[in-house]
């Protein structure tokens, strides 16, 4: 088996433990006992908990791999690639369809024509690195396309926040980005302000990055901290600060589609990470959208984070937005 195909049935493999929760049969492909210590395999059984003890049902699954570049080394491969998965489950009568697309490196070990994988990791997933300054913390910038002058959406204005509309904007571009604005590497709170935005928040312009909620698009844009880095748009959130004007909420139950979960995935008070609330499951939990590792309808407790840890802690925002 060459190592497409090596490939391709450990996924097929993976997809059928997201059913039964049977990832013991994953343990065949890897190097004997590297399997407990691969990054994906703790993340994997996690995943599958989190999901049954929110009493999910899975009935369905499929996914789609597909290789972005590989590198080989006499008898060892490192090989990354795009695996798209999508879960169909229910809670009782309430039926929901959850997405993520990952980029994972995969590394391989062949021993008489047999290969075996010794690890495998997220590749800028959830997992943040220690900010030391949020001020200082810009994210890596890449051009997506043809770059335009104006965002391809409507502000409705300045009178409110049309929740709907923020929402409608996280499913459209949930798994790719929006050729108006820069893309950043860690993209996640570019991705949330953008739903914000379309939702009719308005900018709030400044001369400095460290004031305001704002994004210049263009040649030579810029931005401000608020409106890119996570724990920078946290505090304004935590605020109630225009032009957002969030209000903070006590529980997970309390919020609605277009509010946003800031996580601190370390527990030590520097939030790394934004989702939006797009809908609510069949016990009133939110189920939110999200970049960096790109997700859809994705259970708002990110116990299936690589970023997971027992410390994490969550802040709940509900958005107003400014009033005319």
């Amino acid at each position: 088996m060459d190592w497409r195909g090596f490939i391709q049935k450990y996924f097929d493999a993976v997809h059928w433990s997201w059913m039964d929760g049977k990832y013991e049969r994953l343990a065949a492909f890897f190097t004997r006992g590297k399997e407990t210590k691969a990054g994906e395999w703790d993340r994997l059984t996690r995943e599958y908990s989190q999901t049954v003890n929110r009493g999910a049902v899975i009935y369905a699954v499929s996914g789609r791999v597909v290789p972005l570049y590989w590198m080989e080394t006499g008898d060892s491969m490192e090989v990354r690639l795009s695996w798209t998965g999508w879960r169909h489950y229910r809670i009782g009568e309430k039926r929901h369809v959850e997405a993520s697309r990952r980029i994972i490196i995969v590394y391989l070990s062949k021993e008489q024509d047999t290969w075996t994988i010794t690890d495998t990791r997220e590749w800028e997933g959830d997992e943040k690195l220690e900010e030391v300054d949020a001020e200082q913390a810009e994210p890596s910038v890449t051009v997506v396309g043809e770059r335009v002058t104006k965002p391809f959406l409507v502000v409705h204005g300045a009178s409110g926040y049309n929740a709907r509309k923020a929402v409608e904007y996280a499913h459209q571009y949930w798994n790719s980005p929006n050729p108006a604005y820069p893309h950043f590497t860690d993209d996640c709170t570019n991705f949330i302000s953008q739903c914000l935005h379309a939702g009719g928040i308005p900018m709030l312009f400044s001369k400095e990055k460290t004031k305001g909620w704002w994004i210049r698009t263009g040649k030579g844009s810029e931005w401000s901290f608020s409106w890119s880095v996570a724990h920078s748009l946290y505090l304004l959130l935590k605020s109630g600060g225009e032009p957002i004007r969030a209000v903070a909420k006590s529980s997970p139950e309390d919020l609605i589609p277009g509010d946003v979960i800031c996580y601190d995935f370390n527990g030590d008070g520097r939030f790394q990470h934004n989702t939006i609330v797009v809908a609510k499951d069949g016990y009133n939990m939110p189920l939110v959208n999200a970049h960096t590792t790109d997700s859809s309808m994705r259970y708002w407790s990110y116990e299936d984070s690589t970023a997971y840890t027992p410390q994490i802690r969550y802040a709940f925002f509900h958005i107003q937005g400014v009033k005319g």
